[in-house]
């Protein structure tokens, strides 16, 4: 990601499909980070504050608190928290992505090609 140094960080990771989840946590862990998974954006919420972490990794679709909401609501209280907003839509929400202060954004399927050329 530019401008966010990637040496061995702390990253929460939001993602309710257990699958896309998994397998992006241990493609991440492999690398040498550590990384804690919540299912949505609400319990992102309540962890936040608990805990310093260096990134926050979260899909656009989620239930309860979607990425769009995350994302405004860690700006509003972290203000240089990195995010990246994982979607399988991208091409429509790139655009508000950016404009909402999100450092960068991720085409879904996550694989080792789009996942550790970022970390």
């Amino acid at each position: 990601m530019e401008g966010v140094n990637m040496d061995k960080k702390k990253i929460l990771l939001v993602e309710n499909e257990a699958i896309s989840r998994n397998v992006f946590a241990r493609l991440l862990r492999a690398r040498g980070h550590q990384v804690v998974e919540v299912t949505d954006g609400q319990e992102a919420l309540e962890l936040l504050p608990k805990d310093n972490f260096d990134l926050v990794i979260a899909d656009l679709v989620m239930p309860r608190v979607n990425g769009f909401e995350l994302a405004a609501q860690i700006r509003r209280h972290w203000p240089v928290m990195p995010i990246l907003l994982m979607s399988a839509y991208l091409s429509q929400d790139g655009g508000k992505i950016i404009s909402d202060g999100v450092v960068e954004f991720i085409q879904k399927p996550i694989g080792p090609s789009n996942a550790c050329s970022r970390s």
